[in-house]
């Protein structure tokens, strides 16, 4: 595959971007970028198998090779307003993974939110974002303010879900008349996101915080099962589409649910084995509510598919259908908070000769101490029990019990940082 194939299978970001600043330059940058710069260092102690950045089948981040000091991520969010109504948003992100390049983006887009009309308020995206499926990962850079580590639902959208395209939420504003709820419905099409699944088929579900760049790889070349995969391309000429409703009570609950397609061809490949196209479609619910004293509850359910060529018989599909739950509970008092989250993850093998199959369980407790806006320390304990038939099929062992334990110091710094 030469660079210029490569280059027209992948989404205008750059363009995109370049539009922005000229935009910006046009507005005479009439208004003030907000920036926020942050720097995460990790001390861990695991006992993991090689994780998918290590071309392993490990289910947590960090295995028993990274032992000691780790770099955890360090982001650089950018927002310009363009004007009263429009903004530009890039965060950037550096993991130390031996990625094909040390910074990528994880999100980048432009903004259009005019003023609420009649009860009304009117958001339209372009470019690549997270579609409005988490309701754990709230915090700046699509992080969660809760663990270090997502659960496998989000870790699986952190990995390989970024759909790249134009984006619409209307929201009735129900509380500003005098009722108790708000209720918003969001929809997407898309593209760019047709290799969504492969990580799924080949490793099953792991818990991470690494969010992949967009166009960076996921595993190494020519290290099996991933090989390198890319999961932000594009070769065929399909569109994915979601939608989703949102009701928020009270700002104390919100309820979310969202059916997502990214319509792929199963049967259109790539040219290169670690890249070829997945049908996956999925549908996610969920709630968090958030009651007096500082308490947090959240649950959240996945349930899904996705379909690709079958090898070795012309024309047939191999299936692996997922599913995905878990519940968190969070007390937090003064400056300390202290979280524990279940996690609960299957994926299934029809038509694959039981390659992909995984059934797995993980437990989650973090403490988090905010001295300020600039400092946050997190010690975070997570063990993962998972067996994997593609862990047998290249000669690993089928049951694994992966106990990862971390402390993290984030420093961050920028104009909303004070």
């Amino acid at each position: 595959m030469t660079c210029c194939a490569s280059a027209r299978r992948r989404a205008p970001i750059l363009p995109l971007a370049a539009l922005g600043l000229a935009l910006a330059a046009r507005a005479g940058l009439c208004a003030a970028t907000d920036w926020e710069l942050s720097v995460d260092a990790r001390l861990v102690d695991s006992n993991a198998e090689p994780s998918l950045m290590e071309g392993g089948l490990g289910t947590t981040r960090f295995s028993s090779n990274d032992d000691g000091l780790q770099l955890g991520r360090i982001r650089l969010a950018v927002t310009q307003p363009l004007g009263e109504l429009w903004s530009a948003h890039a965060d950037l992100s550096m993991y130390d993974d031996k990625d094909r390049s040390p910074v990528g983006a994880t999100e980048a887009y432009l903004l259009f939110r005019p003023y609420p009309v009649a009860g009304y308020r009117l958001r339209l995206k372009a470019g690549a974002f997270y579609p409005p499926i988490s309701l754990e990962n709230r915090a700046p850079g699509w992080d969660s303010p809760y663990t270090l580590s997502y659960s496998a639902i989000n870790s699986w959208l952190a990995t390989e879900v970024r759909p790249i395209g134009l984006e619409g939420t209307l929201d009735w504003l129900g509380t500003r008349g005098g009722h108790e709820f708000d209720l918003g419905a969001t929809g997407g099409v898309f593209g760019w996101d047709q290799g969504t699944g492969v990580v799924l088929t080949n490793n099953g579900f792991s818990l991470t915080d690494r969010q992949t760049p967009l166009f960076g790889r996921v595993g190494q070349p020519g290290a099996n099962p991933l090989g390198g995969a890319e999961p932000f391309l594009q070769f065929d000429h399909q569109a994915g589409v979601y939608g989703g409703l949102e009701l928020r009570y009270l700002d104390r609950v919100v309820l979310r649910v969202l059916r997502y397609d990214n319509r792929a061809e199963p049967l259109a490949d790539d040219d290169t084995t670690a890249n070829y196209s997945q049908e996956t479609r999925f549908t996610s619910a969920g709630a968090r509510v958030e009651a007096d004293h500082g308490w947090t509850g959240i649950v959240q359910w996945l349930d899904g598919e996705t379909i690709t060529a079958q090898d070795g018989v012309p024309g047939g599909l191999s299936s692996w259908p997922f599913r995905a739950q878990f519940a968190l509970v969070s007390k937090r008092f003064g400056r300390h908070s202290l979280s524990v989250r279940y996690d609960r993850f299957t994926v299934d093998s029809v038509n694959g000769w039981g390659y992909g199959a995984q059934d797995g369980h993980a437990l989650t407790a973090a403490y988090v101490f905010e001295r300020d806006a600039h400092w946050r320390c997190t010690l975070e304990w997570l063990q993962v029990v998972s067996s994997s038939s593609s862990r047998v099929a290249f000669g690993g062992p089928p049951l694994l019990t992966e106990t990862q334990l971390q402390l993290a110091v984030r420093y961050a710094l920028g104009s909303g940082v004070y």
